[in-house]
């Protein structure tokens, strides 16, 4: 497969609201390896398949916590109308939850006893969700009862066939295929790239978006009930995907739920009340009660700084808990 080249380039600047933590954002510790990105620190490189352009973004940290500051630079095969640059700046915009104000969580939790530390840790980090909604189905179908090693490699054989290298900035990455390149794939010849039983799910889901059943952007515009309804009409998708999809996707911050999240689980019983197990009702009561309407975006810091701290030294318990 040979690499498009990626030769114009659009650079500007964006100033956020603070608080903002940029690696905290662009980095999420606990997603597993994807072709389609790369960071190191202070600033990151990924793909995009957006609206018909194959694009490379390129996000420098040039700014402060308090004063934050990126410049962005959009790669591109042929030269971008001011039209098109606006829509893309939008999505990143988005995605990365770039124009939320998280400031009053900041504020108001900053001396809870389960939020004091990762707030100080992390203050500024936006919910991340760096992807579009059918790449995001993709890879919660590659994730279902599979080990890492199994899921990263059940990706990158999907990126191999269907997606496309992209080379920018002396990069080389790959960028997602769009849902109507998978429309005349037979599931067996999906089956033929080791992912087994989700071959089925993942033609569905493809077709689904192909056909226009489910419209991202609409859905964005949606109540939360109204959303929950949408997303459940898709194969596939039950009680746990649609609350994750609220949650992260669409940074419902009131959103909050263990249903079918037996990992999650785990890991809150273990730091909330020193647990191997607690009850999934008695944990959401708990943050309900402690957190309200930003239950949602109080799990994120939790769990998120959890895997930061991993990350720089070891967790015995959450080593047994991880599978590699």
């Amino acid at each position: 497969m040979r690499a498009i080249n990626l030769n114009s380039k659009f650079v500007t600047i964006l100033f956020l609201k603070p608080p903002f933590n940029f690696d905290a954002t662009v980095y999420v510790p606990h997603h597993f390896p994807e072709p389609d990105f790369e960071w190191k620190k202070g600033v990151c490189w990924q793909t995009m398949n957006f609206q018909g352009k194959l694009l490379g973004i390129k996000m420098k940290n040039e700014g402060t916590i308090n004063k934050p500051k990126i410049r962005l630079t959009i790669y591109s095969k042929k030269k971008l109308t001011k039209k098109e640059i606006e829509s893309i700046i939008n999505e990143i915009s988005f995605r990365y939850g770039l124009n939320k104000d998280i400031s009053e969580f900041c504020n108001k939790f900053e001396s809870d006893k389960f939020l004091k530390l990762p707030i100080k840790r992390l203050k500024g980090m936006r919910i991340n969700c760096a992807n579009s909604l059918y790449e995001l189905f993709i890879i919660a179908i590659v994730l279902q009862n599979a080990t890492v090693r199994r899921s990263v490699q059940m990706m990158n054989n999907l990126f191999n066939a269907y997606g496309w290298k992209l080379k920018f900035d002396n990069k080389e990455l790959f960028a997602f295929w769009r849902p109507k390149d998978l429309e005349n794939v037979k599931e067996e010849e999906l089956r033929t790239l080791k992912v087994g039983y989700r071959a089925k799910i993942i033609k569905r889901i493809s077709e689904s978006f192909a056909k226009g059943e489910i419209n991202e952007f609409e859905l964005r515009r949606m109540t939360t009930e109204e959303a929950k309804n949408e997303l459940m009409k898709l194969y596939g998708v039950g009680p746990a995907t649609a609350q994750i999809i609220l949650g992260e996707y669409l940074r419902r911050y009131d959103v909050f739920d263990l249903k079918g999240r037996v990992w999650e689980q785990k890991i809150l019983s273990r730091i909330l009340f020193n647990k191997k197990l607690v009850s999934e009702k008695k944990i959401v009561d708990s943050f309900e009660k402690r957190y309200g309407n930003w239950k949602g975006l109080a799990f994120y810091y939790i769990f998120t700084d959890l895997f930061w701290r991993y990350r720089k030294k070891k967790i015995n318990w959450l080593e047994k808990e991880i599978r590699i």
